[in-house]
């Protein structure tokens, strides 16, 4: 999968999800795709969740390959290391996929 991330050209901060201003340095961000490819960094289980989700929800930061982290939820039991990949829904919520 791929994600769009923001890189900053002048401090090479990477973040997810995209943003137009550096929080570093203040400077303007451009839009890439990058691979959704990461390690499971975190996780915890959300048992109170927002209007619209069951309960319980899995949640996982995930350190991506190309830079940056993203918090995503999960339909499978995650464990810190795990490698995994990351899709962007339409909503604009992020979700974890096993890699077999």
């Amino acid at each position: 999968m791929s994600l769009e991330v923001s890189k900053c050209d002048s401090c090479e901060e990477v973040l997810a999800p995209p943003r137009l201003k550096c929080p570093e340095c203040r400077k303007e961000m451009r839009m890439e795709e990058v691979s959704g490819v990461g390690e499971i960094v975190t996780h915890t289980t959300v048992h109170v969740v927002p209007e619209g989700f069951s309960a319980p929800i899995m949640v996982g930061l995930v350190r991506l390959d190309a830079g940056g982290q993203v918090l995503a939820r999960s339909d499978f039991e995650l464990e810190t290391g795990m490698r995994v990949d990351v899709e962007e829904l339409e909503d604009g919520t992020h979700r974890i996929l096993r890699i077999d």
